[in-house]
């Protein structure tokens, strides 16, 4: 089951299409709604948003549950995990604020912590355009090479599967500032070898596992110091309306030598932005 944690918030309307269009692509067909009260938004005005989201619903065929729950009391991320069921098997999309302010702005919001939580499939989508109404068709996906491949990531890929019309994955090969200013032709040449052959073992999982077939999808490894610029250059280029992105938590040095790239992406992007972190 698709469970949607709704703020009310304009960002959080935004962030309700993209829930619609996943539930419908659910075999259950299901969404459930959970919004806790908290004084910030009338009665009247929650209303008639969740009206709205009701029509939605019902001309996608999605079944609505809704859930109006009193205002957190042990502080809202803990709320949202205590009413949401825990696994691989359930799958939690929330909104990250458009303009959330200071570095390091998503691990300070509710959905940061919810994705480092690893409580279930977490799903934290910045809307930048809301015309799309939570189907944006074209994606990217940026990988990194990992032994368990695109496992991970599968999971809510396989509800935006249905709507995907092309399908680009990139792969930055990373290296010191140093070495990349020194770098050889050959020796760039030998890095992008292995980072090719992942990236066709990675879209070989996708039409084994998802059915979308290889004519939609195109890939390319990049050596680069800059993850997050090869990211942003890569959306540019391929004209993706989604990047689709996967979060970890990595070592804090490796966080200061190279920084954050999602917090750049959120920041930067010109396009919407869905982060994804799989259940522990």
């Amino acid at each position: 089951m698709l469970h949607f944690a709704y703020d009310g918030s304009i960002n959080g309307d935004w962030v309700s299409h993209y829930a619609v269009q996943l539930a419908s692509a659910q075999h259950d067909r299901t969404l459930r709604l959970i919004h806790f009260r908290g004084g910030q938004i009338l009665p009247t005005i929650l209303e008639d948003k969740l009206g709205r989201i009701r029509r939605e619903c019902e001309h996608q065929r999605v079944r609505l549950i809704e859930e109006i729950l009193p205002p957190a009391e042990r502080g809202l991320e803990s709320a949202i995990r205590s009413a949401v069921p825990a696994g691989p098997e359930h799958f939690l999309l929330c909104g990250v604020p458009a303009r959330a302010p200071g570095h390091g702005a998503l691990r300070e919001t509710i959905a940061g912590r919810l994705l480092r939580s690893g409580h279930c499939n977490v799903l934290a989508v910045r809307v930048v355009h809301p015309g799309l109404l939570g189907s944006p068709r074209r994606l990217l996906i940026p990988v990194t090479e990992r032994p368990d491949g695109f496992r991970s990531g599968m999971p809510f890929l396989r509800l935006f599967a249905p709507q995907v019309t092309r399908l680009h994955i990139v792969l930055i090969v990373r290296v010191g500032r140093r070495r990349f200013l020194r770098m050889s032709h050959e020796l760039a040449e030998r890095l992008l070898a292995p980072g090719q052959a992942y990236c066709e073992r990675i879209e070989q999982e996708i039409v084994e596992q998802l059915g979308l077939g290889p004519e939609v999808m195109d890939a390319k490894v990049v050596v680069s110091d800059q993850v997050a610029r090869e990211i942003l250059i890569a959306a540019h280029r391929t004209k993706s309306r989604l990047v689709y992105l996967g979060v970890s938590e990595r070592h804090p040095a490796e966080r200061f030598l190279y920084g954050d790239p999602v917090e750049q992406i959120l920041r930067d992007a010109s396009c919407d932005v869905a982060i994804y972190r799989g259940a522990a």
